[in-house]
């Protein structure tokens, strides 16, 4: 049974490449023009709009299932440029087309569904991916910490149901920044200049209420770790159960060099 990557951008698509190769299952790999940073190894690549085209690719080539991994950038409908079937699938998805990414999102996987492929999750390729509950670092956060950490929960779950935002950074118990279609990357490197002194700042991240986690998972990774060292935060609070940790052992090791504490809570 063929299993068709749909990668996006960063590390890990690589991770299941790399997994895909050690189990000897069969794999292809669709890229994305401007959007997949699959450097050094070979995938076909596609136009976002042309659904038509990837979907003849995906079943003479016999796949039966697809897996979602990387970053992928929502573009314009301008940038677009929808093919036939492409504007057939915008029509079935009505309103959901100009809703939030995860009504988007759980349209998309429902046309694929009913065109026969099966949806599985990187976390069913790959081990120690999803956030454990607990301190997974050896330090662990302050009272202060705690403050600044129930306090972005308490934000990110008041606006889960809008579909806005799946990170946020507190320091202080001040909402120094939230995230939204920038991504949480250019979340730290903004809110590294609203920073207040006195030390702490927490970034908060889970799933949204609505999230496909079969397509879009919170993540963090060691680039993450490296921002938030340089920003001068404290640490990170994930979303035990609904984020995923790339590169799972590295990025704990360095979280521990930088005396930076990650820790999963229930939301």
């Amino acid at each position: 049974m063929t299993l068709a990557l749909i990668a996006g951008s960063g590390n890990l698509p690589l991770q299941i490449i790399q997994s895909c190769k050690h189990k000897k299952k069969p794999l292809v790999i669709v890229g994305f023009e401007g959007q997949t940073t699959l450097e050094m190894n070979s995938y076909t690549e596609f136009s976002l709009g042309s659904i038509g085209k990837i979907l003849k690719y995906l079943k003479e080539n016999n796949v039966k299932e697809i897996v979602f991994a990387g970053g992928i950038r929502r573009p314009s409908w301008s940038e677009l440029d929808l093919d036939w079937v492409g504007m057939k699938w915008f029509k079935t998805l009505g309103l959901k087309a100009l809703k939030g990414d995860d009504d988007l999102l759980s349209g998309i996987l429902e046309l694929l569904k009913q065109e026969g492929f099966k949806i599985i999750k990187p976390n069913d390729l790959l081990d120690s991916l999803m956030t454990k509950t607990g301190a997974l670092t050896t330090l662990t956060p302050s009272e202060a910490d705690w403050i600044d950490i129930e306090r972005g929960l308490v934000v990110l779950n008041s606006l889960s149901s809008s579909d806005v935002g799946q990170a946020v950074i507190v320091q202080q118990g001040l909402v120094l920044g939230i995230e939204a279609i920038e991504g949480t990357t250019a979340l730290i490197e903004r809110c590294n200049h609203l920073k207040r002194s006195g030390g702490g700042g927490v970034l908060v991240k889970i799933a949204k209420i609505q999230q496909s986690l079969e397509v879009d998972v919170p993540t963090i990774g060691l680039d993450t770790i490296k921002q938030i060292k340089q920003a001068g935060f404290a640490g990170i609070a994930l979303g035990a159960g609904n984020t995923q940790i790339i590169n799972y052992d590295e990025t704990i090791k360095l979280a521990n060099e930088y005396n930076i504490f990650i820790i999963g809570c229930e939301k």
